[in-house]
């Protein structure tokens, strides 16, 4: 009975200096606990307002890349929404009837072309990605002209046709914007990684330097400044 005694308090004991163990170290001779278990608790909370700040100055460098684009009328804007079921797709931009945008107008990032606005709503729109099967956007390399309208997810690069077999394209060559239809002329797509016979065309695969799994921030092209429209 003695022994069961001596168990219970000895739980007791652990139990009540586990609730208490703050207090108890400051009365045994350990003053400054509490400080340092509030400094430590502050120097957490400093850590992540500082990985927080870092954060937001590497989104703020990326947003001043789009400052190459200020022969067009530009407007910088941010994704607020991509579809994980269609990730290669889509993505909602903040912006839309509120700002004059339409349909067909340009979306870039400080390393090229992203896609184009296929929906308008109030006050978001929805952007067609280069990399989706949808995308149909004409393009120039050197003196030639063609569409690009499929992608390869698997080996990561965009596909162009309607260039004839008889024009000369290299590879490296750099791919950009035809200026035929809403889209400007002269805005980057990429460049091309190889070329491939097909009958009488050929089929021009390019990679872009677009980070299309990591689409923070944008800039809408509503067309050249002095675009009266």
């Amino acid at each position: 009975m003695k022994k069961n005694l001596i168990n219970i308090l000895i739980i007791f004991i652990f139990i009540f200096s586990l609730i208490f163990i703050d207090y108890i170290l400051l009365i045994i001779g350990f003053p400054n606990y509490y400080n340092y278990q509030k400094s430590n608790v502050e120097n957490n909370a400093l850590v992540l307002e500082n990985k927080q700040l870092k954060e937001e100055l590497n989104s703020t460098l990326s947003l001043n890349g789009l400052d190459k684009y200020q022969e067009y009328d530009f407007l910088k804007s941010n994704v607020l929404l991509r579809d994980v079921y269609n990730f290669h797709e889509s993505i909602t931009i903040r912006y839309g009837q509120d700002k004059n945008l339409k349909k067909g107008m340009a979306i870039v990032s400080d390393k090229g072309l992203i896609g184009t606005i296929s929906k308008v709503n109030k006050k978001t729109s929805i952007v067609n990605l280069l990399t989706s099967k949808k995308s149909n956007i004409s393009i120039k390399i050197d003196e030639s002209y063609g569409a690009l309208n499929d992608y390869n997810q698997n080996k990561d690069y965009l596909i162009a046709s309607n260039f004839n077999n008889y024009e000369v394209i290299m590879k490296d060559d750099e791919v950009y914007t035809s200026g035929l239809g809403i889209i400007p002329p002269g805005l980057y797509v990429g460049k091309v990684i190889n070329i491939k016979e097909k009958n009488i065309e050929q089929q021009i695969n390019i990679k872009s330097e677009v980070d299309f799994n990591n689409l923070k921030y944008i800039g809408i092209i509503r067309g050249l400044k002095d675009d009266n429209n």
